[in-house]
This record gives C-alpha cells, sequence and structure tokens, in this order.
C-alpha cells in the first residue's frame, strides 16, 4: 500500500496531549522482568537506506515509537509501499520509484530522524528539499535547533549542490550523479582531551550521510575515521547484506558503489541501547532486582561497552544469561568519573546514569563532550533535592537523599524528562512530569514497563 495514512497511528495532537504524568511509586516487586524495544538509532537511518533499494528491506523488533509512525508516514508519502505490522513488528519497505523529492514540514518538524532521509531522497531522485527538523531541541542554535550545516557540506563531497537557509534546506544531484569520494570524518568532529579520539554533534550523523550516499554513488567512497558506535556498524553490515561492497578497515569504511540502487535484505533490530540503561537506572533507583530480555545481546553488550564499564566500575550488579540481562540489588555504589564522546559512553546515557550517582558514597563527575552542557535535567532533580554543580560541560554529583519536590516538575528533551522520571519515583509521594511527550519518540509502551516497577502512572 502506498497510502501514508495507514501507516499514522498517533497523531501530534494526541501526543501533545498527553504532555504531563502524575506519578507515584505504590509498590515494590521483586524481581521486575521487562523487554525492550528495538534500536531507535539503528531503526532510522535503516528506514533511509530502505530508499535506496530496488526490492524490499523487511526490518523486525520495531519499535512503536513516534519515530517510526512519522518516518513511515513520509515514506509512504514520496511513494514508497510501506506495511507495518504493528502485532509482529515488522516493517516492510519497497521503495521502487519514489516520486516526491520535498519532505513535509508538517512531519518533519515532529522527530529528527527526518535528517537521514535528505541523502536518500536526493540520491534516490536526484534532489531533496526540507523545512526545519524537529526532535530534542539540543543543539547550537538560538532555539536549540539541531545543525543541518554537515549533511549539506558530506552531499557537496559527493558532487552535490546545496543551499541552506534559516528556514529549509534544498540539494541537486548532478546530472552524471553522484561520484565516490574520500570523507575524511575528523572534518567534521573535535578531538576530545582524555584519549585524544574524535567526538561532536555533527560526527556521527555526517558518517552516517556520507555512508548512505557512498553505497549508490558511482565508483569508491574511503570513510577515514568515521564515527564508531553501533548505529554506524549495524548499518554498514545491513548495506553489505543488500549487495554493497562494503570493508572495514583499520580506522576506515571502504564502499564500493555502482551508481545505482541497493538490493534487499532482511534486518532484525538488536533492543536499544539506552532503554537498556533507563532499566538497569530504574531497577538500581528503586532498590529492585530485574531480568531485562534483549534481543541480539552480542549486538547489544557490544554496542554498550563503555556503558557497561562504567557500571562495572559503580559497583552495579548485572549478570547475562543468554538474551536475559539480571540486575541486582545494590549494596553501594561507588563514585565514578563519566565522560561522554563519541568513542566512549553515549550522551544520552548521562541523564540516566546521574540519578544512579546520587546514591554513591561520594562525589561523581559527569562531562559532556558531545553536545556540551546538556544538563536540562539539573533543576528537575535539584528540587528533588539533589546535589548538582553545573560548570561548562561538567557536572559535579554529590551523594543525595530525594525527597518530594516543592512543585512540578519540567523537563525538554527526551532523556531530561526519562532523568526526572526516574527521579520523581526514587523520591517517593506524587509528582506531575512534564515533557512526557518527549519519551514517545524514545520508548515503546513505557506506561506499562514502568507499571512493571511499581509505578503508578497517571496522564
Amino acid at each position: 500500500m502506498r497510502s501514508a495514512a495507514s501507516v499514522i497511528t498517533a497523531p501530534r495532537e494526541a501526543e501533545a496531549a498527553t504532555d504531563s504524568w502524575e506519578l507515584s511509586r505504590t509498590r515494590t516487586p521483586s524481581p521486575v522482568r521487562v523487554g525492550v524495544s528495538g534500536f531507535k538509532h539503528l531503526l532510522v537511518p535503516a528506514l533511509a537506506a530502505a530508499c535506496l533499494a530496488d526490492r524490499p528491506w523487511v526490518i523486525s523488533n520495531v519499535p512503536d515509537i513516534a519515530d517510526t509512525r512519522v518516518l513511515t508516514a513520509l515514506l509512504g508519502g514520496a511513494g514508497a509501499a510501506v506495511m507495518h505490522d504493528h502485532r509482529a513488528g515488522t516493517l516492510r519497505v519497497l521503495a521502487g520509484e519514489l516520486r516526491q523529492h520535498r519532505i513535509p514540514d508538517e512531519l518533519s518538524a515532529q522527530v529528527h530522524g527526518g535528517v537521514y532521509l535528505l541523502p536518500a531522497l536526493l540520491a534516490a531522485t536526484g534532489r531533496v528539499v526540507s523545512g526545519r527538523h524537529g526532535g530534542c531541541r539540543i543543539g547550537g542554535g538560538s532555539a536549540g535547533e539541531r545543525p543541518l550545516s554537515h549533511v549539506a557540506a558530506v552531499m557537496e563531497r559527493f558532487g552535490a549542490r546545496t543551499d541552506l537557509s534559516d528556514g529549509g534546506f534544498s540539494a541537486s544531484a548532478p546530472l552524471s550523479g553522484l561520484r565516490g569520494a574520500v570523507v575524511d570524518l575528523a572534518d567534521f568532529a573535535v578531538r576530545e582531551p582524555l584519549t585524544g579520539t574524535l567526538t561532536g554533534p555533527y560526527y556521527s550523523g555526517a558518517t552516517k550521510t556520507a555512508l548512505l550516499l557512498g553505497a549508490v554513488a558511482r565508483g569508491t567512497t574511503v570513510l577515514r575515521e568515521p564515527y564508531p558506535k553501533a548505529d554506524v556498524v549495524e548499518l554498514a553490515r545491513a548495506l553489505g547484506s543488500a549487495g554493497v561492497p562494503v570493508r572495514f578497515g583499520d580506522g576506515e569504511i571502504e564502499i564500493e558503489g555502482r551508481g545505482g540502487p541497493v538490493g534487499g535484505t532482511e534486518l532484525r533490530l538488536p533492543s536499544d541501547l539506552m532503554e537498556v540503561v533507563t532499566m538497569i537506572a530504574l531497577s538500581v533507583c528503586l532498590d529492585t532486582e530485574s531480568r531485562v530480555r534483549v534481543d541480539r545481546p552480542d549486538a547489544v553488550r557490544a554496542g554498550l561497552v563503555p556503558e557497561l564499564a562504567v557500571l562495572n566500575a559503580m559497583g552495579v550488579p548485572l549478570d547475562w544469561e543468554g538474551d536475559t540481562l539480571r540486575v541486582g540489588r545494590v549494596s553501594r555504589l561507588t563514585p565514578v568519573d563519566v565522560v561522554a564522546a563519541s568513542h566512549l559512553v553515549y550522551s544520552d546515557a548521562l541523564a540516566l546514569l546521574v540519578p544512579m550517582l546520587l546514591r554513591a558514597s561520594g562525589p561523581s563527575v559527569v562531562t559532556d563532550l558531545v553536545w556540551g552542557s546538556r544538563f536540562g535535567y539539573a533543576p528537575g532533580l535539584r528540587a528533588l533535592g539533589a546535589d548538582l554543580t553545573v560548570t561548562g560541560s561538567r557536572m559535579t554529583v554529590r551523594p543525595s537523599t530525594l525527597g518530594r519536590a516543592a512543585g512540578e516538575l519540567h523537563g525538554g528533551d527526551l532523556r531530561a524528562v526519562m532523568s526526572l522520571v526516574i527521579g520523581a519515583l526514587t523520591a517517593g509521594g506524587r509528582h506531575v512530569v512534564h515533557g512526557v511527550g518527549h519519551l514517545a519518540r524514545g520508548y515503546e509502551n513505557l506506561p506499562a514497563k514502568l507499571r512493571a516497577f511499581g509505578a503508578d502512572v497517571r496522564g
């Protein structure tokens, strides 16, 4: 089916109507048994990659989140045949001949993932036009806008012409088609001082843009020092399974593009890495044993190596049994210093680690070298009694006992709101948390999972 109407199941107005929750904790179940949905940060570029194919891409373990609904609507509107089986958690996308090069503002404004349709539609149709893209307002713009300049710059390396203005983005491919390129991703990053590796807000997006374009450009593309995390590695492997010659070298990825569409493939998403960390944080902060079931546990463990190392240093008892992660009760947490950088811990993870570190036996320091001072959850946690000091990109976290806040709590991005939800449940009593509409972009059926931990969620 080619109608976008059939894949939009939760309109924007419905999400806005539930932008606050009243939270309390009514019981202490143990152990909690909970599953984790599919990896959002792989789903998004995989849907873009499906636009490059002349045969179906079938993606399983698909999370039923706002990003899925909006992006499948965008694909359907562009002319792709999209079949979303919500019950089975599968998506089948057959791009065929995409006829639409314009991304509607009313859809792109709802999520950030539409950014990856920019290179995909450019490659598929020869042109792309878009307005602003939404998502968490954690970028460097005056209102927290996320950047697009790096996407334009990478496109130009492949021969495209681009135009970027305050209100929109457009690009066109040369008549001869896109050509392979050597893209040094160091041009879109900075060196972080601890290990000398690359980091920064442009690094991931530039790498994924170059990977998507290289798959269909004519000739060899070499990505030097690419973003190293699981979403890029898994995307490159998926393109390889779709018939694109992809070679992983020492500090580079080489792609042999053939100037035409890629083939079809089947991709099962591993469990979402940040949702795994979220379930661990809930277990630790609520002093509850849990059994967290994950898909593709080897991929999850590989993707969370830095986070698991930090949790081990903190003294969080974690034990893997096949596809289940057992989280034990914590008797004592050790303070740690944590750095978020592209080769280290995810920036998203810091907001989930901080509520746990409030239970540590001494001060900890968290530093964000990706987005800078991404500590929008700090005021809300302070209102609950947290002792936090922010200095630029660093925040000192001192041992604190959380209690009832004097007022309501407000979060402005996905992970900030989740941090406040964890803090409110830890504090006990009844709290109102605003901004929970953000959670619909990153967590499937979150209220039910919170109720598994004994939460009363109303909203």
